[in-house]
């Protein structure tokens, strides 16, 4: 028997080397941003203080050269999936902060083309990365752990200095902070023009 793939879904996964020199600007950096910005993304279920619509990554100086990096990692992931005579352009990028008990509610982040999400700081009981099928629903479930043909989620444990990289139309969400440490990940939306 022979099975075809089709319609894959990809999640690129990026280490940034450098991220052990810029962690603890950057934390201090996003703490300094919570205490004289308001709280964006009044439009979500869970209360997490983030700056979705109320200060753009992009505008700081600070973040530069994260941001770059996240960029160019974007555009390796952009020209694998078949986007290699096309730019892209960064149209949104904010802070999320996951004091204990926060946790964000599945969505999406269409109408944007790729997004990103990179770990600024995190603990291993703050929180995963759900990622859920674009298969509808209807099909009988028949999970087996070994057989990745059967999953509907996926789940990924995030690392500090860990991005990832993924169609915006892909469903996800954050489970609670279950840890006494802030969890902080970085997000970005991107069109390809």
């Amino acid at each position: 028997m022979f099975l075809e793939k089709l319609f894959p879904v990809t999640i690129a996964n990026f280490k940034n080397p450098n991220h052990s020199e810029i962690q603890q600007f950057l934390i201090q950096e996003c703490i300094k941003i919570k205490s004289k910005v308001e709280k964006g993304g009044d439009d979500w279920d869970s209360k997490l203080y983030n700056t979705n619509g109320t200060f753009d990554l992009n505008q700081s100086e600070k973040f530069r050269l994260l941001n770059n990096w996240v960029y160019e990692s974007v555009l390796e992931y952009s020209k694998t999936i078949g986007y290699s005579n096309t730019k892209i352009k960064c149209e949104q990028s904010w802070f999320n902060f996951y004091n204990k008990n926060d946790y964000q509610e599945k969505h999406e982040h269409y109408p944007f083309d790729i997004s990103a999400v990179y770990y600024l700081s995190c603990s291993s009981d703050s929180g995963n990365i759900r990622f859920y099928t674009h298969e509808p629903q209807g099909v009988k479930e028949n999970f087996i752990k070994e057989n990745p043909y059967s999953w509907r989620s996926f789940i990924i444990n995030p690392q500090p200095g860990q991005l990832l990289v993924f169609k915006s139309n892909l469903t996800h969400g954050v489970s609670q902070n279950k840890s006494n440490e802030p969890r902080i990940s970085l997000a970005y939306n991107f069109k390809i023009l």
